[in-house]
């Protein structure tokens, strides 16, 4: 009997958003569910909205999770962090991770993805003390891998290239002493050229990037005379990317359909 399984890279590449040259992917049976973590503030900011983004993050790990039989999703929403590592404000942290939580929630339910788990850190956590961002991260990752069985972890990184990496999550998913994979995605792009690329699920300017919202005009956003021709390519593809994952894993969205339509359609399924 197989105690493993393998993912080739040919596989994983068919999910765009994630960085190539990350090789094959080895799962043991022993550990075969998915661990995903979702922040909620940089390290003195906090995130303002939801990005249309997060929506790509959650789905690489529905991708994964469908190469996996019987494997189920854990998600984590790092509230406490905010308060205990960055100093920001509960009760502001508690509002965006609610309305994270909400969101996230109604994606699961309406696109019917099976096997999902989402939980705040507060809640499995009540009596954490501050300390690092990397110590808890790292307390988060080691509790999922010891009693809910992750193997891999999805995480996120601006560039394949090393030493690059001081903001992102490849900064410390080295330092596990457990062994659980790591696969990385490609960033959030935001509409802003002194900042085109942001965390995919935090955000700290809502003008310039295309949010997880009911009524968001993104052919204002796009067509905005303050965004460059390059950094509104830029988005678009990232756009693609996205609806191209959600076609694979989720459903087709009709032919000859404009990105910009699609993301629309989307985004009424969730909140419709």
């Amino acid at each position: 009997m197989n105690k493993s399984i393998v993912i080739p890279k040919s596989v994983l590449l068919l999910n765009p958003l994630i960085w190539s040259g990350q090789g094959n992917l080895m799962i043991n049976f022993s550990h075969p569910n998915i661990f995903i973590g979702t922040g909620v503030a940089t390290k003195n900011k906090l995130s303002v909205a939801i990005p249309f983004d997060s929506l790509g993050f959650l789905l690489s790990a529905e991708f994964i999770r469908q190469q996996i039989p019987g494997s189920h999703v854990f998600l984590l929403i790092a509230d406490q962090h905010a308060w205990l590592a960055n100093g920001i404000s509960k009760t502001e942290v508690r509002k965006i991770a609610s309305k994270q939580e909400k969101i996230f929630r109604q994606i699961t339910s309406k696109f019917k993805l099976s096997n999902w788990h989402i939980s705040k850190a507060s809640g499995l956590f009540p009596h954490a003390i501050p300390d690092t961002y990397e110590k808890l991260e790292t307390r988060d990752v080691s509790h999922f891998f010891h009693h809910r069985k992750t193997g891999v972890k999805i995480g996120w990184m601006f560039s394949a290239k090393e030493n690059q990496h001081q903001t992102d999550e490849a900064h410390f998913d080295c330092n596990f002493d457990f062994n659980i994979k790591s696969i990385f995605t490609k960033p959030g792009v935001t509409l802003d050229p002194s900042k085109p690329l942001e965390s995919p699920y935090i955000c700290s300017n809502p003008s310039k990037r295309i949010l997880l919202t009911k009524n968001e005009n993104l052919t204002n956003k796009l067509d905005s005379g303050s965004t460059s021709e390059n950094q509104r390519q830029a988005v678009q593809n990232q756009l693609k990317r996205i609806t191209m994952l959600f076609e694979r894993v989720v459903e087709p969205l009709p032919d000859k359909t404009s990105v910009e339509k699609k993301v629309k359609i989307i985004l009424d399924k969730i909140f419709n």
